[in-house]
């Protein structure tokens, strides 16, 4: 959820005019590092309490270095950079000083779960070994820290963590030995460390089972003031958490008379629920389930070429594979992995990797996968996570020439982008059908109703059996998936209110552009122009752009 801290090496000094204020703040840019947030520290990080308190010193000796700069003496990108900066380090201030997750959720410690992906991945085994070795020889002291600062009990953390310490067992049992015994001899340097790293998830899941539970009860809330401050300094968002509140509420009341007005056109006897009923019973065949999704991943990138929507200057691919099972009860659907380098054949491959269908479920459980996993759903999905969403968000921002929005970005712009995709996608006539409209307006509200509880659980105004109520009462979701949805959720506040109001936001700065540019406008500038300016909350997503017009007005 948060991107990045900063490795202060000098005392701030005040600059006297324009060239030393845009070298300092280069300077301070320059010394910009990859995230250290909950979920993202260093792979061998020991996760101690001195480590998380030292972070929490970097961050803010990083606010009182950027304080230090006149911003009267920036102007443009730099500016809009500093700004940027100010917004990761407020984030991350707020996560390390005040949310603490690392005190309540036992996950923050399971990082070595990573391990599976190394060893499925590609590379040379000899690059693998180097990679695992020294993760499986932290793994003990990681682990052991964990025990020692969890001092709450938030059951639901407890009991997401339990499932993932159990299904990690593989990693041990199965996917380290099998890739010894293809690796040969220079793999025997990893079996001792295995065999500790064993016993040392031995040891943490009985102290989940255990010890956890005897603690006092916790809560995964974060509080109102802490909420607020997330809004205004990390998400640039202007009216707090009780006008964001506000404001889902009433768009969730909007997006449920637009159902119904699309449920009347496909059927006037029958309610907007009974339609996406209808539209949820349609689904590929179980064993050609990730097949389904590629399918349709191919058909919004020809799409998206076809009406020439946003300009893919790389050699690119995207595939869709089964997830990773100790990853399945993390989230209902599945989760998307961003192109990080070019492959031997020179292309950028994306993974959608989605949870298949098991066939040891009950029939209970398989006949619900199914009605999560339809045709619309994939349809919808496939543009928002590949074409031209993530997908391609993430190739601009992998190419921007500025350190700090290469490297950083913010769930309320990617994930908003992502929402905005599907809206571009019905606007070009990529859902051509009424029950994928119809669909597409439910994968909305949905959205919209993550506005309502991320802000309602985490400022008080909902608890999670109200979110759990929301998303299976008025969504429509089953219980199980609600479940799943509303845990991310309690794990990452403010992270699922980028979908939604990223959305809007995006939306307005269209309008704004289109009315400024006249009969200059089109779809494909504007996304160009937006994508190379990179991932920041939309307010300087805004500045940027615009920002950039009035340069070229100015030299023209």
């Amino acid at each position: 959820m948060f991107f990045g801290f900063l490795v202060v090496a000098c005392s701030p000094q005040s600059p006297k005019n324009e060239i030393e204020a845009t070298a300092q703040l280069s300077g301070f840019l320059d010394s910009f590092q990859a995230s250290a947030s909950r979920g993202k520290r260093p792979a061998l990080d020991s996760l101690s309490e001195k480590s998380f308190q030292s972070a929490l010193q970097k961050v803010k000796k990083g606010l009182l270095e950027l304080e230090s700069i006149d911003t009267a003496m920036l102007g443009g990108d730099d500016l809009v950079d500093w700004k940027f900066a100010h917004s990761i380090l407020s984030g991350q201030a707020l996560e390390l000083g005040s949310m603490r997750f690392y005190r309540r959720d036992p996950r923050i410690y399971m990082g070595f779960t990573d391990l599976s992906r190394i060893l499925a991945g590609p590379g040379s085994d000899s690059s693998k070994i180097q990679e695992v070795l020294p993760r499986l020889e932290i793994m003990p002291l990681q682990l052991s820290n964990g025990m020692a600062q969890l001092q709450t009990n938030v059951p639901r953390f407890t009991e997401l963590a339990i499932f993932m310490a159990e299904n990690a067992f593989l990693l041990f049992d199965r996917e380290l030995p099998a890739f010894q015994k293809k690796a040969g001899i220079p793999a025997d340097v990893l079996t001792e460390p295995a065999a500790k790293a064993r016993r040392s998830l031995e040891m943490f899941l009985d102290f989940l089972k255990k010890d956890l539970p005897a603690k006092p009860v916790g809560s995964f809330a974060i509080g109102k003031t802490t909420y607020d401050s997330m809004l205004a300094r990390q998400y640039l968002l202007k009216g707090g958490s009780d006008v964001l509140y506000a404001f889902g509420l009433r768009e969730f009341e909007i997006t449920i008379e637009e159902l119904k007005v699309m449920a009347k056109k496909i059927d006037s006897t029958k309610s907007w629920q009974e339609g996406v009923r209808i539209v949820k019973r349609q689904s590929p065949a179980p064993a050609r389930m990730i097949e389904a999704h590629q399918i349709w991943v191919d058909k919004s990138r020809e799409h998206l070429i076809r009406n020439d929507l946003i300009p893919v200057p790389w050699m690119e691919r995207v595939r869709v594979v089964p997830r990773a099972e100790y990853l399945r009860k993390t989230s209902y659907y599945g989760n998307f992995s961003l192109a990080k380098e070019k492959s031997k054949d020179g292309i950028f491959w994306s993974e959608w990797m989605i949870n298949p269908y098991e066939e040891q479920w009950d029939a209970k459980r398989k006949k619900e996968y199914m009605e999560e996993h339809d045709w619309g759903v994939i349809m919808v999905t496939a543009p928002h996570e590949t074409y031209g969403g993530h997908h391609i968000q993430g190739l601009y921002q992998m190419h921007n020439p500025r350190k700090i929005r290469r490297e950083n970005g913010i769930s309320i712009f990617s994930e908003g982008w992502g929402l905005y995709n599907e809206q571009l996608m019905l606007e070009t006539g990529f859902f051509r059908s009424k029950p994928v409209q119809i669909r597409q307006l439910h994968l909305r509200l949905w959205r919209n109703a993550r506005v309502i509880y991320d802000v309602g659980m985490h400022t008080g105004k909902m608890s999670y059996e109200d979110a759990i109520k929301l998303m299976t009462d008025k969504v429509g979701f089953l219980p199980w998936a609600a479940q799943l949805e509303v845990d991310a959720a309690a794990a990452s506040p403010g992270y699922f209110i980028g979908y939604f109001t990223g959305m809007k936001e995006i939306l307005k700065i269209r309008e704004e552009f289109k009315q400024r540019m006249g009969e200059k406008y089109s779809l494909r500038d504007f996304h160009e122009r937006l994508l190379k300016i990179g991932n920041m909350p939309p307010a300087l997503m805004r500045e940027a752009l615009f920002n950039n017009l009035n340069q070229e007005v100015s030299q023209n």
